[in-house]
């Protein structure tokens, strides 16, 4: 097949393909761009036309404008209207040579407004003379639209005056509004309206004398006329459905349309099975059943039989709502819904006074009692010999446990409330499930199910297959992993030199992937993170989220580790290798809003979890004390289970400042993050103290991480965009000088400031690689600066992975490619830039000079050089030129502290050597210098001196 396109500039839009009845694609097709239509065949094929008459269908929107054509790649005209017909304005085009054989058309109205683009249509020769448009729709017809009677009856309940018909055309600017009815037989009303065959209407039904005038929005039915009159509709599949020449007949409040008269002939029985939590009702009870949503009852106060029971009927085919009342009160829930079954039996069901939805079998006696234990967390946890379940669902009206060890439907476990709503809770020995499944209950496979009839996965699941929600969740037996670094303690922040990296995209060497991909690379003899001398390794989301492939800031499990990643185990093996290695392990965790899919919050207490919305999806609800329960319960989880030795926190601005409109807020929520945080920090503490909250709050609010603050150290924002200029050879050393000192300024004490030149966000929402920034011919020996200001400075370090052997390339958030550590091992500038940075590292780690509280001067910032002191006694002097400039510079004129000092470290070194560096040495560790000296200081390099 080949498909013809007739090009011009015009934004590209889906086109609409014809109906072809041999069921096979033509050789040829036509498109115009900006149009949707698609020709079947060559509008050049036959002669061109030299005149056409369009004919507009407008109901009066369009009566009083213009027609307006053009061509490919020619510019349109205006064609006044010579007469009106019955259906709107008719235009009698002369065709210019351009024109003959197609052109596209839309109209305006009498404003000079036109239509929308999706209403572009196009005209081609084999259409002929004479065509029909109607206005704001793309089709084109050749013959004469048809009008015939719509006839609608609808049921007229209570003493009310009969509705109005209101009806209308989505894709035109038809609406009109129908309020002459007849009387039928049996209460109902008739309505006719002529209308066009072949075209989709809606309508609804409005009465001036009832609450809101309007039935509801899910109300709106949809109509179509066949060429013979026969009414249509259309399913929920999109499929036409015919319905017959009678008319249609409808019940106010709900959407379904009958194609002959339908009776309340099915029956329905309700039975009281329990009271919700805090429900008021006394008896007698009285109930009243309406159609769907709508405003007037269908029965009204009817009573209990002698049974207990309450009967009544309704029609088929359409939902019938419901709900209770006394003499003193209602329930608290609008009504329950129901829709009978198609057999002529008595439906019968059970009610949870209360809650919304119904149930088919009777749920246990006592469904609302508080359990025999404390509920430690949402999800599930072993404890005194028994699998203990929990689930914030405060709406439902029943929930069960199904799993492997249940058969799944076959022997459900119900779970009971708490007396207060709050929570389902079961619990099952754990002896009795390891009988059913014949082994371990770890990796078993479970679910909820709610109302008897749905299937949810756990929101608090340890393990999930993945994200989708039709998907399992998966039983965790944490006692059975076997730790080795059984002696392992959270380490104290001075010592922490944190690197950053991305699970999956780290390594994938030796067939590894994930989280066992970066194990390998600590545990491998040659493993390249035994290699790189960072402290601790802060790890990218690892949560489960929605899809396999991304960064990880789309949570749709908090609990679980992203099975994409390997699971849970592999993120145990991860954390174990990195300690018996000596370093800690930090998590990223988004507790600022959840997945935009695969949200299974969502699916189970959406009015509990979320009132807000963020640009990345909807906004946690800080102040609801089921939420903050969950997410305070998940960090200890992680410590607990998992031994994580810190978290960052993603964009906590969004946290604290929830409530207004602020950056990334599309609509503010209820607030409370302040104290969300605060719950966070206590939490956290009552586990380890020593266990670092980490914010990336930007731009900074300082008192975040003050005494009485809840976080203890933040991303600093001005550290990195300050060196991002001084790299991109910007003289903005004042401010970066500032920078530096900001542990001294805006902070009150040393370890609230992370000091940061590269991040995930600053390398892949951007290119800000340094390397990139930097230039070519520069790139890795400002690198070597970046990485001494950063491992150099006062607070915590943190490098993003790469940086330390001067990666370049952006890291995309759609990629997939791992680091080339291959490459980095081999490459010679890579090493060197490597041994740059771990010798920083090793000259930082178990210094009280550098780590913790070791105060930082500044002694010179001008011409691209910025100069500062380390230690009590001005111990270490360190010289970062950020210019082209070299050679000789007075030490006084530096403000070298008075002394004597060694050069401890020179980026121009043998082994850090890159770029074609000339060497700039000042005698080494032999050297003696005084302030009365001068500095052979590099280009592009770092000096440092050491006290003697």
């Amino acid at each position: 097949m080949q498909l013809h396109t007739l090009n011009w500039t015009w934004k590209n839009r889906a086109k609409d393909f014809f109906s072809i009845k041999e069921r096979r694609f033509p050789d040829d097709l036509w498109t115009c761009e900006g149009a949707a239509r698609v020709a079947a065949e060559n509008p050049f094929a036959v002669s061109g036309r030299e005149k056409v008459t369009v004919h507009l269908i407008t109901a009066g929107k369009y009566r009083e404008g213009q027609l307006y054509i053009w061509t490919p790649g020619r510019a349109g005209r205006f064609v006044s209207s010579s007469k009106e017909d019955e259906h709107g304005p008719v235009y009698d085009v002369t065709l210019k040579e351009p024109e003959r054989n197609l052109f596209l058309f839309k109209f305006l109205d009498k404003h000079g407004t036109f239509e929308p683009d999706y209403a572009n249509r196009l005209w081609v020769a084999q259409d002929g003379e004479e065509i029909w448009a109607h206005s704001q729709a793309a089709a084109v017809s050749i013959a004469a639209p048809v009008k015939k009677p719509l006839i609608v009856h609808v049921l007229q309940t209570g003493t009310q005056a009969p509705p109005h018909l209101h009806l209308w055309q989505n894709d035109s600017d038809f609406v009109t509004t129908i309020e002459e009815s007849e009387p039928c037989q049996d209460g109902w009303v008739r309505f006719r309206h002529d209308i066009y065959t072949g075209r989709e209407y809606c309508f609804m039904l409005r009465s001036p004398d009832l609450p809101g005038e309007w039935e509801s929005k899910e109300a709106e039915r949809n109509i179509l006329l066949d060429a013979d009159g026969g009414h249509c509709t259309f399913a929920g599949d999109s499929a036409r459905r015919k319905l017959g020449k009678e008319g249609v007949w409808t019940l106010e409040g709900d959407n379904q349309l009958f194609g002959r008269q339908p009776f309340a002939d099915k029956k329905i029985c309700l039975e009281i099975a329990a009271k919700g939590s805090g429900c008021t009702l006394e008896t007698p009870l009285f109930l009243d059943v309406w159609i769907n949503r709508a405003r007037t009852q269908l029965h009204t106060g009817l009573t209990a039989d002698a049974d207990g029971h309450y009967r009544f009927q309704t029609y088929p085919e359409v939902i019938t709502s419901f709900s209770f009342r006394s003499d003193n009160a209602a329930e608290q829930v609008e009504r329950h819904f129901v829709k009978a079954a198609d057999d002529a039996s008595e439906m019968h069901c059970y009610v949870v006074l209360d809650r919304a939805d119904i149930l088919p079998m009777q749920p246990p006696a006592d469904l609302f009692s508080n359990p025999p234990f404390d509920i430690e967390r949402p999800g599930v946890w072993v404890a005194d010999g028994h699998l203990r379940f929990a689930l914030h669902c405060p709406k439902t009206a029943s929930v069960e446990v199904v799993g492997d060890w249940t058969g799944w439907q076959d022997s459900p476990l119900p779970m009971r409330s708490t007396l207060d709503g709050t929570y389902w809770w079961a619990q099952v020995p754990v002896a009795d499930i390891t009988a059913a499944l014949g082994g371990s209950f770890h990796g078993a496979r479970y679910k909820f199910r709610l109302n008897q009839v749905r299937l949810v996965q756990d929101p608090a699941a340890d393990w999930v297959d993945n994200s989708d929600l039709s998907s399992a969740s998966r039983l965790v037996d944490h006692q059975a992993f076997a730790w080795q670094a059984s002696d392992w303690q959270r380490p104290g922040w001075e010592s922490l030199n944190i690197y950053q990296l991305h699970p999956s995209r780290f390594s994938s060497r030796d067939g590894q992937h994930g989280l066992d991909a970066v194990t390998r690379e600590m545990t491998a003899p040659d493993g390249y993170l035994r290699k790189v001398k960072a402290t601790a390794v802060l790890l990218l989301p690892t949560c489960e989220f929605a899809g396999d492939c991304g960064w990880g800031y789309n949570p749709s499990f908090f609990y679980s580790v992203e099975s994409a990643y390997g699971g849970p185990d592999a993120l145990k093996r991860l954390v174990d290798a990195c300690h018996q290695q000596g370093k800690a392990v930090l998590m990223d965790v988004i507790f600022n809003h959840a997945s935009a899919s695969d949200n299974v919050l969502w699916s189970v207490a959406p009015e509990s979890f979320f009132d807000g919305d963020t640009d990345w999806g909807p906004m946690i609800n800080f102040d609801h004390p089921q939420v903050l329960h969950f997410f305070e319960r998940n960090l200890t989880h992680f410590m607990q289970n998992y031994r994580i030795d810190g978290f960052r926190f993603d964009f906590t601005r969004v946290v604290r400042f929830g409530n207004q409109w602020i950056a990334h807020v599309k609509q503010p929520g209820s607030g409370g993050g302040w104290g969300f945080m605060q719950r966070l920090r206590e939490a956290v503490r009552q586990v380890d103290g020593r266990c670092l909250m980490m914010a990336e709050n930007l731009p900074n609010d300082w008192d975040l991480t003050y005494n009485s603050g809840p976080m203890d150290t933040q991303w600093c924002d001005d550290f990195h965009d300050r060196m991002i200029d001084a790299c991109r050879g910007w003289d903005m050393m004042n401010r970066l000088a500032d920078a530096v000192q900001m542990t001294h300024t805006a902070c009150t004490r040393w370890h609230e400031a992370t000091n940061y030149a590269e991040s995930h966000d600053e390398v892949g929402n951007e290119p800000n690689r340094i390397s990139c920034v930097a230039g070519p011919g520069q790139g890795l020996r400002r690198n070597k600066v970046a990485n001494a200001a950063t491992l150099l400075s006062r607070g915590i370090p943190l490098s993003f992975m790469g940086a330390e052997t001067g990666e370049w390339r952006q890291f995309h958030k759609d990629g997939e490619q791992a680091l080339d550590l291959n490459h980095y091992e081999q490459d010679g500038a890579a090493c060197c830039l490597r041994n740059w940075w771990n010798r920083l590292s090793e000259i930082r780690r178990g210094n009280p000079r550098l780590e913790g509280p070791s105060p930082l001067r500044v002694n010179f910032a001008q011409q691209g050089m910025l100069a500062f002191t380390r230690g009590e006694a001005n111990d270490l002097f360190i010289l970062l030129n950020f210019s082209g400039w070299s050679g000789w510079r007075s030490l006084a004129e530096l403000n070298l502290p008075d002394g004597e000092y060694k050069e401890l470290l020179n980026s121009t070194w043998g082994d850090y050597r890159v770029e074609w560096e000339d060497e700039h040495s000042n005698g080494g560790w032999d050297a003696h210098m005084h302030r009365g000296d001068w500095l052979n200081i590099p280009d592009y390099g770092v000096v440092m001196l050491e006290k003697r």
